[in-house]
């Protein structure tokens, strides 16, 4: 348990200081490794925090949070900073809200660039660009950066397995279904509890809403028929269309969420 107030780990749900409740998680502060070029997920209690466990130098700190750029997005931000495309390709690309780091340096993106934008021309310079694009150093960084959080990695999916264990417990197993949108958490979460229930054969039901990508159909068919034993099923009404629908009654909106 962890007071966030005071900043002390305690085994009691309420601080023996300050009388605040604590949380489970202690907090974790990512830092950056610049001869890996990998983010280091660390708690901020643990005795290495600030050695990278693959090279074992000195880090710096970066954020409290951060996600990965995928070249797409990478891309995008090359363009939009008016660099030449494919500039950041060998870099390792991170994210944090409204601030990106290339190779640890940090680079903070107003909203009057975005506002700013000729949003055509980089449509047409992403089309452009789209077959020089590549995920070979993106593929790298990520494996890198595996190797480096897998005690982080393996304590959250520690963490996950019990968790869904201890819902499942509580229901029939024929009533445990997988909410599936053909996102990158949806597949997560599928794996996850596929894995915990150590049951490839659980239902998945795809919710098409009408409003989905072609590129989230066609990866939907690629999860399934990389999942044979799953039950997939998917759930749509071929009766309303959500732009007809939007026709009829107007779009969703916060006193009328019909969607």
């Amino acid at each position: 348990m962890w007071c966030s107030k005071c900043n002390i780990k305690t085994n009691e749900s309420v601080c023996p200081i300050c009388g605040e409740t604590t949380v489970e998680d202690l907090p974790v502060e990512i830092y950056w490794c610049s001869e890996c070029k990998t983010p280091i997920i660390q708690v901020s209690t643990q005795v290495d925090k600030g050695i990278c466990p693959i090279c074992k130098n000195r880090t710096t700190y970066l954020a409290s949070d951060l996600r990965p750029v995928f070249p797409e997005e990478r891309l995008l931000l090359e363009l939009l900073l008016g660099k030449k495309p494919n500039e950041f390709l060998e870099k390792s690309v991170w994210a944090s809200n409204n601030r990106y780091y290339v190779d640890g340096k940090s680079i903070l993106i107003s909203n009057s660039l975005y506002q700013n934008a000729d949003a055509g021309k980089i449509i047409d310079l992403l089309q452009q660009n789209k077959s020089t694009n590549s995920y070979e150093f993106f593929n790298n960084y990520m494996a890198s950066f595996v190797v480096a959080n897998q005690a982080r990695l393996n304590y959250l999916i520690d963490e996950a397995h019990s968790f869904i264990q201890n819902a499942a417990s509580k229901f029939p197993e024929e009533r445990i279904v997988v909410s599936f949108s053909g996102g990158k958490d949806s597949t997560v979460t599928a794996d996850l509890a596929s894995k915990a229930l150590s049951n490839p054969s659980l239902v998945h039901i795809f919710g098409d809403t009408t409003l989905e990508f072609p590129s989230t159909i066609e990866y939907a068919h690629r999860f399934r028929d990389a999942h044979p034993e799953a039950i997939f099923q998917i759930a749509k009404n071929d009766e309303q269309n959500f732009y007809d629908v939007c026709e009829d009654i107007g779009p969703p909106a916060r006193m009328m969420r019909w969607c």
